[in-house]
């Protein structure tokens, strides 16, 4: 058990754990999109379009969430004495705690109640709300592999004006990454230390990165990127970003339709629950931080998850195409700040399994 982690249990109980995380950088699990968690199962569900629907306020009530207000039916916030949950029809986006948290459905109103998907309700707020409750052997959490986005060949977004290359920022922060586990008691694996890429066929490369965090064993993986977009939006965007694969018989957050992917259960999909309670400690630890905006815990199918055998997470650290966030970007101490925001991530994220395997 890495060093700073036993020091922490030693005084603290497991839910003295579940309030601190959940209140400041935690995450939680979820699970089999075949059966019901208990929590959802003893409500029951309702399908609307197709979809299967839990009704909002019973299933946040299991919780200790109470209502504390609904506007005509369309948007309901629910609280604890430490969690904070809201939600509004006709919308995929949740607010957890103050963090934007994207659902594969919306939320629908019926009959004056909001319901939310059965999946949403077991992947995401089961998950990050009582992971202790994830169905199957909590995960240990040894070995590391971090993999700094593209290099070699392929340089990723820049910023033409400052000479950033996102492989080069990439890496330098994936090499400060490393070296802060390793002294936590980490095992930590790159899947590339220098400006190499893995192969030249770019499905190729992403697939290898998997690869190299499965031959490890790795127990937790994490691609580090940073973003762009077109120059006519990159004075107002900017931001971090946090991507988990999407769950089976979902929509990722970019995806207004629903696809023929969706259908296709993934090895990235093995470790959903713990996918969102690692996203969450994530993203809120960089959030709180940085100090950055918030562009949401997100979904995505890539490439570089869906071969992956363990939890995992894609971070989009930033945008490389905002002058004023490029040029965090560029300076060593604001990689040495996100760094460690990312390595404090993952100590919450490995107290919630610590405190699940009680």
């Amino acid at each position: 058990m890495p060093r700073r982690i036993a020091r922490f249990l030693g005084v603290a109980t497991a839910a003295g754990l579940a309030a601190v995380l959940l209140s400041g950088a935690a995450s939680a699990p979820a699970r089999n999109p075949i059966r019901p968690t208990p929590a959802v199962a003893a409500l029951g569900t309702v399908r609307i379009s197709g979809v299967e629907y839990t009704e909002a306020r019973s299933f946040f009530n299991r919780y200790g969430l109470k209502p504390t207000g609904l506007e005509a039916g369309s948007r309901l916030r629910l609280e604890s004495s430490w969690t904070k949950v809201e939600i509004e029809a006709n919308s995929r986006e949740a607010s957890l705690n103050g963090t934007r948290v994207f659902l594969g459905e919306p939320v629908v109103a019926r009959d004056r109640s909001l319901f939310i998907s059965r999946i949403d309700a077991e992947k995401v707020f089961s998950a990050i709300l009582r992971p202790a409750g994830i169905a199957g052997a909590v995960p240990a959490l040894r070995t590391i592999v971090i993999d700094p986005g593209h290099g070699g060949i392929d340089p990723g977004k820049q910023h033409a004006g400052l000479k950033l290359d996102e492989k080069t920022v990439a890496l330098d922060t994936a090499l400060r990454l490393k070296k802060l586990l390793e002294r936590e008691g980490y095992q930590v694996v790159l899947t590339r230390t220098d400006d190499r890429h893995l192969s030249t066929d770019k499905s190729e490369d992403l697939r290898r990165r998997a690869e190299v965090a499965n031959e490890a064993h790795a127990d937790l993986f994490i691609s580090l990127h940073f973003n762009a977009v077109p120059a006519v939006d990159a004075p107002r965007v900017q931001g971090t970003e946090t991507y988990t694969f999407t769950p089976q018989y979902q929509r990722s957050t970019a995806d207004g339709t629903r696809l023929a992917a969706d259908r296709v259960a993934a090895p990235g999909n093995r470790h959903d629950a713990w996918n969102a309670v690692l996203g969450y400690a994530l993203h809120r630890q960089i959030l709180s931080s940085l100090k950055a905006p918030d562009r949401g815990l997100k979904r995505a199918r890539f490439a570089v998850l869906k071969f992956v055998s363990c939890p995992a997470v894609l971070i989009e650290a930033g945008f490389l195409s905002n002058d004023a966030e490029a040029r965090r970007i560029g300076s060593a101490a604001y990689r040495d700040d996100l760094a460690a925001a990312i390595a404090a991530g993952i100590r919450a994220y490995d107290v919630q399994l610590i405190a699940a395997r009680r």
